[in-house]
């Protein structure tokens, strides 16, 4: 298998575990920490697949600590600083609980200046730099001195993994802390945070990029205006399925021997098969 294909599970399993586990008591600083721990797991879990694969293309690489690495490291950085959030948090009253929030706020935003270049990168989803930001094998220079430079383990990750987890976790954690002060305001709303989507996609990455495609192809979304890209994002992150290279494992769809169409021919045949069941029941 595949590491972009065994990480994908291993991230989904745990979205999955860290959904439930917030559900659970009321003691935010156990859930933080137990959802640290869990974070941790399934980093050990990708780290040890890693250490005896072997990138297949440049590509793939990329796709690995770009999109996967930095989502685990991601989830670590917001855990771990959740936790210092909530045990710093002074137990009131009431403006003072905000005047700290508001001051973490302000911590974010100016590490998210400081870093204006990646983060405009990661935004607007940029991949012209991606070949230096994300290949092991780089040795351009950080743009930016870092004394956690020296102690980065090179095998399992790049200084730009390492960055652009730090730009998603803080991100979350803003949008965390935003909600802790619409919540002393008295507005009550569900966060976005919170709404998470139940729905994920359990079957192959392949036969989700040939369900893209063919609604692309069929023009039954936007009458058939809507990019190609922008619904393969679209699907996949609503049903938490990394597309990012989909154009790639288009092309394995393509030089396909036997059906070139075999997900959709699948479902064609069991609509079918149901469809029949269903008229001998009446």
């Amino acid at each position: 298998m595949s590491i972009t294909n065994y990480s994908e599970q291993v991230l989904t399993n745990l979205r999955r575990d860290l959904g439930i586990l917030m559900l659970d008591g009321d003691n935010k600083l156990i859930q933080f920490e137990s959802a640290f721990y869990l974070v941790d797991k399934a980093l050990a879990k990708v780290k040890h697949y890693l250490s005896s694969y072997e990138f297949k293309t440049d590509e793939e690489e990329i796709t690995f600590f770009k999109d996967l690495m930095s989502e685990f490291l991601k989830e670590s950085v917001y855990f771990a600083e959740l936790f210092n959030l909530e045990s710093s948090k002074p137990p009131g009253p009431k403006k003072e609980i905000k005047r700290y929030f508001e001051g973490e706020l302000k911590s974010i935003r100016s590490f998210l200046r400081n870093n204006q270049n990646l983060y405009n990168y990661l935004l607007l989803n940029k991949t012209n730099q991606d070949k230096v930001f994300f290949l092991r094998s780089s040795m351009t220079p950080i743009y930016k001195p870092n004394l956690f430079w020296q102690t980065l383990d090179t095998r399992f990750c790049t200084v730009y993994t390492l960055y652009f987890a730090r730009i998603k976790g803080s991100l979350a954690l803003s949008e965390f802390i935003d909600y802790q002060l619409k919540l002393l305001n008295g507005d009550e709303s569900e966060p976005s945070y919170k709404r998470k989507n139940p729905l994920h996609w359990t079957g192959k990455k392949v036969e989700l990029v040939e369900l893209v495609y063919a609604l692309k192809q069929t023009g039954v979304i936007n009458h058939g205006r809507a990019d190609l890209k922008e619904i393969a994002h679209r699907m996949g992150s609503f049903l938490g399925m990394n597309l990012q290279d989909f154009y790639k494992t288009f092309s394995e769809i393509s030089i396909r021997k036997k059906s070139r169409t075999a997900f959709l021919d699948t479902l064609r045949d069991r609509l079918t098969d149901y469809l029949e069941k269903g008229e001998a029941l009446n």
